[in-house]
């Protein structure tokens, strides 16, 4: 009977493994949507899919960003771009080339008659522009960085940050003046008129919301509210409450000239709090409307009793509404996606709003008006690896004159691009799409609406798919040293009791194994460590078979778990034998799902019989022996010889030709006679299977075989 080393927990009859669930995707609140393309879909706080208001683009910009935006008087739109101080002018549905400004970036710009004022960042000092494009100076402000730019007469008030920190500074024509400070702050980076004849103001460091006022009372800020985040980057009003948009670390990437290009959202939610949208009451007391830990606020404005929040870095506009009731219902929306990095602007014109979007630079007009027709892209799914793609069932609200339509399409890249396939044709809910086995898959859901005012509400998109299953990878199996044991703990056995060889001392604390297995020594013993993968991540169980060169095969397990196994082979006969090991994924697989590997193993040598020694004789030479024998062995070559006496140290010899190298080997050894003690002569040879075999002879006594 052919032995294993077990642990008690191989005997104990393991529970059985749950096969993994098939995988279902549901789509069904916002955060399910968050890594979607809408166009013409909004978002509601519920995960409801609705068509958004109507949203076209009007113009595109050459360069990346627009950092200040400012009515002309006459319908049409200054906007400063890039990094080398270029304005451009929108006009009659057009964007020309209006001037350039020597110096850094234009963050900020205001009218003064029919001139602009504007800012250029690092140069401590404003220059006006004529209607024709001319630019000469306006005066010099202790400002490096200006936010924000605000006329009142012919006089500009200025926010922004100095060395001093922050700075509120009146200016005129050849000079200015400082109004108020806030040295603990970095700048003032938001301006907001209050009204009466004082403004609200953002900072930058602590993110606080202070007021200043002047007059006859004395120049004087108050702090109203810290935020709690790192910057105000916009501020509104509406009905005498003030609305605040805060972010954090957005401040030192515009100051640098640097917005990132549209991102996708990497990162679950729930991470940190990246911006939020407060509300400070006429009674000061503040609240908190809305927050995110995706996006960064760049613009905020009132429109249609909502209001509207501009993002980055995937340009999404959020709608919160302003009444308590409406906001009770629909905390918020995702009203629509400007396909761009950045929505940095609004400005009112009329009944419609005009968007401002970076990276890259475009014009948009939002439109009260409902638009009939928007999709949106999914977020990828991944398969694990490879995917079988199944149906999707949409719960959808469509009445008259409105649908929804579902289209799939499949690739094995991670980002879809030209190696997908295209969309398939329109499907109903719960209709089988004809798809290929890939790695990743993306639907398309399309609202449409032929009725205005109409829209279809999506209230969950479900898909099913099955992993497609792979066979296990093979790497190998290595075969140990003979001799050494694998466990999980320490056999019952006394084990080790042995003479370890040498070279196994070494290795056996050198074995890197993962977990707490256990490396110890006994004679017959053969050990082998799997290396083997499964593509799906399945759970493993292996099927060990022992190949003999010749006769039929002996099987030694079939469901092991362990990625090791130590074989007893004293009971095999002598000569070489394979392991034949058959990796199956059947612990985690459906009973006719599961797929196996096999691996075989290099040949290995079964050796347990000792080698001979024979022609053994010892005489004397003057003041030496001369010692004398033959080694030989049957399966394998000699490894080991050693001559020892009665008492005396055993000395190692090497055969007549230096070299081990052969199944029987000569010996003739010179040795001095005081090394060895009393009259007898031992002889002790090993194989290299371990096998060892000792003779002795007395002095002067004629060889004999042993």
């Amino acid at each position: 009977m052919i032995r294993r080393w077990l642990t008690l927990s191989a005997l104990v009859a393991a529970p059985l493994a749950l096969v993994a669930e098939q995988p279902i995707a549901t789509f069904s609140s916002f955060n399910d949507w968050i890594g979607s393309e809408a166009r013409g879909v909004r978002i509601g706080a519920d995960g409801r899919l609705r068509l958004a208001p109507h949203l076209r683009r009007v113009a595109q910009l050459p360069e990346g960003v627009v950092w200040s935006v400012l009515p002309d008087g006459a319908g049409g739109l200054f906007l400063s771009c890039g990094t080398d101080g270029k304005i451009f002018r929108y006009s009659g549905g057009a964007v020309k080339p209006f001037t350039q400004v020597k110096g850094g970036i234009v963050f900020a710009m205001t009218r003064l008659g029919q001139d602009l004022i504007v800012a250029p960042a690092g140069e401590g000092k404003l220059m006006r522009v004529t209607p024709n494009g001319d630019v000469r100076p306006f005066c010099e402000v202790e400002a490096r960085l200006v936010w924000a730019l605000h006329t009142i007469g012919n006089e500009v008030v200025v926010a922004g940050g100095g060395e001093k920190g922050a700075v509120l500074l009146l200016a005129r024509e050849g000079n200015s003046r400082r109004l108020a400070e806030m040295p603990d702050e970095t700048s003032f980076t938001a301006m907001l008129p209050d009204g009466h004849g004082g403004y609200y103001l953002g900072t930058h460091g602590r993110g606080l919301v202070a007021r200043y006022q002047g007059g006859a009372g004395g120049e004087r800020v108050e702090t109203l509210m810290a935020t709690g985040f790192e910057e105000v980057r916009a501020l509104a009003m509406h009905q005498g409450d003030i609305l605040v948009g805060a972010s954090n670390g957005l401040a030192t990437k515009i100051s640098s000239g640097t917005l990132e290009r549209r991102e996708t959202y990497v990162g679950e939610p729930g991470g940190n709090t990246r911006c939020g949208v407060l509300r400070l009451k006429r009674d000061m007391v503040p609240e908190v409307l809305w927050q995110s830990g995706q996006s960064q606020i760049y613009a905020l404005t009132v429109w249609k009793n909502q209001l509207l929040v501009g993002t980055g870095n995937r340009s999404r506009i959020f709608a919160i509404p302003l009444e308590d009731r409406a906001r009770a219902l629909d905390p918020f929306t995702a009203l629509q996606d400007l396909g761009a990095g950045q929505a940095t602007a609004f400005v009112n014109t009329g009944s419609d709003l005009t968007v401002v979007a970076s990276n890259p630079a475009e014009l948009h007009v939002l439109s009260e008006v409902q638009a009939t027709e928007g999709t949106l892209e999914s977020k990828v799914l991944k398969g694990n690896p490879i995917a079988d793609w199944g149906r999707a069932y949409v719960e959808s609200d469509t009445p008259a004159g409105t649908a929804v339509e579902l289209q799939f399409r499949v690739g094995n890249t991670e980002s879809p691009d030209g190696t997908w396939t295209p969309w398939t044709p329109p499907l109903r809910s719960g209709e089988r799409p004809s798809l290929k086995p890939t790695r990743f898959s993306q639907f398309r859901v399309r609202l449409t609406s032929g009725r205005g005012g109409s829209t279809p509400a999506v209230e969950e998109v479900r898909v099913h798919w099955a992993a497609r299953n792979l066979a296990p990878i093979w790497e190998g199996v290595d075969v140990m040293p003979s001799g050494v044991v694998i466990t999980r703990s320490a056999p019952a056995e006394d084990i080790g009791i042995e003479r370890v060889p040498l070279e196994v001392q070494k290795l056996i604390p050198a074995l890197g194994y993962m977990g707490s297995e256990k490396r110890s020594y006994r004679r017959g013993s053969q050990a082998f460590v799997f290396k083997v993968s499964d593509p799906n991540q399945d759970q493993l169980s292996f099927g060990l078979r022992l190949i003999p060169e010749q006769g039929s095969p002996i099987e030694l397990e079939t469901a092991w778990k362990e990625r090791f196994f130590t074989l007893d082979t004293l009971p095999v006969p002598d000569g070489k034998y394979r392991l034949e090991v058959t990796a199956s994924d059947s612990p985690s697989q459906p009973f006719n799902g599961a797929l196996t590997s096999v691996w075989r193993t290099q040949p290995f040598l079964v050796d347990h019989t000792p080698p001979t020694i024979s022609e053994l004789s010892a005489t004397v030479e003057g003041a030496n022996l001369r010692v004398r024998f033959v080694a030989r062995d049957a399966a394998s070559v000699l490894k080991d010889v050693c001559v020892g006496g009665d008492g005396s140290a055993w000395m190692q010899v090497v055969p007549e030709d230096r070299v081990f190298d052969a199944m029987e080997e000569r010996f003739d050894v010179v040795i001095p006679r005081d090394r060895l003690k009393g009259d007898r002569v031992l002889v002790r040879v090993t194989d290299l299977s371990g096998n060892e075999q000792s003779a002795t002879v007395m002095v002067g006594e004629p060889g004999r075989k042993r």
